[in-house]
């Protein structure tokens, strides 16, 4: 069975990184990331023990917003502060 994110989550889009590491896991999200517009909500799925760690400063380095988090799921803001520019 698998495991579904929290209900009250809202997001516009669904990235699932599979069973990649997470270094493979933020290059292919980064590149899926150039062609969707700031302020995007994602859900990012990433079954890698070392995500609670690697996701919320990959967050804090590139001006993403991890809003919530609950393992494998995270729920992440693309360029918040780039909305309407």
């Amino acid at each position: 069975m698998r495991k579904s994110c929290p209900e009250h989550w809202d997001f516009d889009d669904e990235f699932d990184g599979g069973e990649e590491t997470c270094g493979r896991v933020i290059i292919n999200l980064y590149t899926y990331l150039k062609q969707v517009a700031p302020g995007t909500r994602v859900l990012l799925i990433s079954r890698d023990a070392a995500a609670p760690i690697e996701f919320p400063a990959w967050c804090r380095m590139t001006g993403n917003a991890l809003l919530e988090e609950a393992h494998p799921f995270y729920l992440i803001e693309y360029k918040p502060e780039r909305k309407g520019v």
